[in-house]
């Protein structure tokens, strides 16, 4: 397939160093993903590719890959992402078709091989850390605010929840890297992609990614019976009150790294979206505060946010 094409359709895709085009063939699209900014993720691409082709969902088939430049031509899934066709009366059907997708994955990734993930450690959760208290803390101006004990604590409360941090997660498991698929049935009508920083990690972290959204300001009404649903069709979790309370610990720090990353993007760019992504992820913070037990924490959140 030639790599050098006129009609290419650029994809907004957020952050990442990745480049998305959509090419129109005669009366077919493809998408063509460029990695040549980042080679790492190009090659986690295809890795996890291959452990997601062995599993029951919809992921775009690949067509060609060109490693000279570090570029993928794919199977296009279209343009109904989830975060553009979601309204009030179609919301729960979509997360619960996320959902059941999850679960699916949960149920059948231990049957691949997950050895070249990496696993997700403390350090790895100090690091996200720090972006809340480089750039939430210092560019609003707070002072006095307890670093040290603030790394503690977490420490203290990471080790306490005897985390299983060899399941597969997809990272990014949210409604922009969902599509509907009409022409599928069942739980495939929900395509998905962006899959290349997948790791080990906690059995419920895509479901949080989901359910907690920090981009999408929709209601939490669904969340409770959701996380019961996963729980009781997820065939490796043993007490669901361990697991909530590990789903709250961890949606706490993705809440708190992500405060800190929509502060630095603020800073830089001066984007409205920002502000209305801190407002939906400071939302959260808080509601998830309500399910966590550590009130030296709490109480740390409570003061500063």
């Amino acid at each position: 397939m030639n790599s050098d094409h006129n009609d290419l359709e650029k994809i907004e895709d957020g952050l990442s160093n990745k480049l998305i085009y959509r090419i129109t063939e005669k009366e077919s699209t493809k998408i063509i993903i460029d990695f040549s900014r980042d080679k790492q993720e190009f090659k986690n691409f295809l890795n996890v590719y291959a452990i997601l082709l062995k599993i029951n969902i919809s992921i775009p088939k690949i067509y060609e890959v060109n490693r000279k430049q570090y570029k993928i031509y794919m199977q296009d899934f279209g343009k109904n992402r989830f975060n553009k066709i979601h309204n009030k009366d179609n919301l729960y059907k979509l997360l619960k078709l996320a959902v059941d997708n999850i679960i699916v994955i949960q149920n059948e990734s231990h049957l691949n091989n997950l050895a070249n993930l990496k696993e997700y450690t403390f350090e790895d959760l100090k690091i996200e850390l720090k972006e809340f208290v480089t750039y939430y803390i210092s560019k609003n101006k707070i002072s006095n605010f307890p670093t040290s004990k603030f790394y503690e604590l977490w420490k203290s409360m990471f080790y306490s929840q005897n985390y299983n941090m060899k399941n597969f997660v997809h990272k990014d498991f949210e409604f922009v890297n969902l599509l509907f698929l009409e022409n599928h049935e069942s739980h495939l009508q929900c395509g998905i992609i962006d899959f290349q920083s997948a790791f080990l990690g906690f059995i419920g972290w895509d479901l949080l990614s989901l359910l907690e959204n920090p981009r999408i300001n929709f209601t939490r009404d669904y969340n409770d019976k959701l996380i019961k649903y996963f729980y009781d069709n997820t065939s490796t979790i043993e007490n669901l009150n361990t697991f909530r309370e590990q789903y709250h610990v961890l949606s706490l720090a993705r809440q708190t790294r992500l405060l800190g990353r929509w502060r630095k993007l603020l800073s830089i760019n001066n984007d409205n979206q920002y502000i209305d992504y801190l407002k939906i992820t400071k939302s959260r913070t808080i509601a998830t505060l309500n399910n966590i037990k550590n009130y030296q924490l709490r109480s740390i959140y409570e003061k500063y946010l």
